[in-house]
């Protein structure tokens, strides 16, 4: 009988991916379920065999132990960021979308402060 190994809704791509990777690697025969037209489902990975599922949580509760503590360094490390360094970083991330918001909020300023220059 199918044993439910992990849930989709709500997780980056990325780590779906991950998960994916980590069960082919390691033989698991796995399939997937979507939520379907009318939202009903459940987005899951299944784990075919229920023999292989504890092997298959204890691998799976190693890579998000890892994936937790990765994200702790990196949100440690934007913490110890300036501001400066840190709209640096966010303008790296998404250039386009760090322009606009700079362009939208110098509008909105120019709007908020034009009554006030003709004074």
């Amino acid at each position: 009988m199918s044993k439910l190994l992990f849930k989709m809704y709500g997780v980056p791509d990325d780590e779906i991916e991950d998960v994916r990777e980590l069960c082919e690697v390691n033989n698991f025969a796995i399939y997937e379920t979507e939520v379907g037209r009318w939202g009903i489902g459940l987005a899951a990975i299944w784990l075919s065999d229920e023999t292989q599922y504890e092997s298959a949580k204890a691998i799976l509760d190693e890579y998000q132990q890892a994936r937790y503590q990765n994200a702790q360094q990196d949100r440690l490390k934007m913490q110890s960021l300036s501001f400066t360094q840190g709209l640096y970083v966010k303008y790296k991330q998404d250039p386009e979308k760090f322009s606009m918001s700079l362009l939208g909020l110098a509008a909105i300023l120019a709007i908020s402060l034009y009554p006030f220059m003709n004074l």
